[in-house]
């Protein structure tokens, strides 16, 4: 009885000892389970934010070589342009229109002294009370002269000095004071015309084929077609241009 009682306990404590074993290998499975579950997680996290970072690295890198190749195209397209606008320039002032400089008195009012124009011969004939510049070897030296059209080829020009009064074509130019300036046919003048230098007055002078009769507007200041012995008829072959625009002095810039 006692020999049973005896393996009756050991078989219960042998049950006990491999439900503990196996319970303990239950929980250190469950421990690692447990372990991976938060493991995997974290790793994942971690390994994410690396792919991100990673990206964005690359994506900046990307961006930083665009905008590097911007800005070079940027550069290179400023310079296009400024080389394109400095051959324009060069172009411009060589073929359609030049600076002069205004050397004298003769002009007045209208223009001054040192007063620089731009002036252009495209596609120009000269017209009535056009400001043109005039130069040739045989003209006054050679200098640019600065002058206007009063008469055109074929045309009769005749001055009573006396009066201070132009005619063209047995008309007389209109005369009228306005806003404290004489004005002669539209535009200004110093004075009346008194000055005859080497005309006469009262006669009628043609002017020939391919000529110009030009007067200053400082009428009794300026050397002119009334000079014959020095400038006379303008041959049209020594207009070498109208004046369009003043560009200095600033205070007078503008349409001339």
């Amino acid at each position: 009885m006692w020999e049973e009682e005896k393996e009756l306990k050991e078989t219960m404590e042998s049950a006990d000892s491999e439900e503990r074993e196996k319970m303990r290998q239950q929980s250190e499975t469950q421990g690692q389970s447990d372990l991976e579950e938060i493991i995997t997680p974290a790793e994942a996290k971690s390994a994410g934010h690396f792919q991100i970072k990673q990206e964005q690295l690359e994506k900046e890198k990307e961006n930083g070589a665009e905008n590097a190749h911007t800005a070079v195209n940027e550069v290179y397209d400023w310079l296009e342009s400024l080389l394109m606008a400095v051959v324009f320039i060069v172009l411009l002032f060589t073929f359609v229109v030049r600076v002069n400089t205004v050397d004298g008195s003769s002009m007045m009012p209208t223009l001054k002294e040192g007063q620089r124009l731009v002036v252009t011969d495209l596609f120009y004939t000269p017209d009535y009370n056009d400001i043109v510049i005039i130069q040739a070897a045989k003209l006054d030296g050679g200098k640019p002269i600065v002058k206007r059209v009063i008469g055109l080829p074929g045309d009769t020009v005749m001055i009573d000095f006396e009066a201070g009064l132009v005619y063209r074509n047995g008309e007389q130019l209109n005369v009228e004071t306005k806003d404290g300036f004489l004005y002669e046919d539209g535009h200004k003048i110093n004075s009346y015309t008194n000055r005859n230098i080497e005309m006469l007055s009262k006669t009628e002078y043609t002017v020939p084929e391919n000529c110009y009769f030009v007067l200053g507007d400082n009428r009794n200041g300026s050397k002119d077609s009334r000079a014959f012995s020095s400038i006379g008829f303008v041959d049209g072959d020594y207009i070498a241009g109208r004046a369009i625009f003043s560009l200095f002095p600033f205070s007078n810039f503008g349409f001339v």
